[in-house]
């Protein structure tokens, strides 16, 4: 799917609803959080729907 390259991008949470839209190349893309989220934190992509993006709270973790 043409919105996968999105996958793993973050971007700061400004609605206090857990759906909203975004600019990303140009294109608005809907979104939905998945689990509990505040204004002002960091989002991450984590799935591409026809219907929208998938994001949840980013979280701090390391990769080997």
């Amino acid at each position: 799917m043409l919105d996968d390259r999105l996958i793993g991008m973050t971007f700061i949470n400004t609605s206090e609803f857990n759906t909203g839209t975004i600019e990303q190349y140009g294109v608005y893309y809907h979104y939905v959080i998945d689990g509990p989220a505040q204004v002002g934190d960091t989002l991450e992509i984590v799935g591409a729907t026809p219907l929208g993006l998938i994001v949840r709270r980013h979280e701090s973790r390391l990769t080997y």
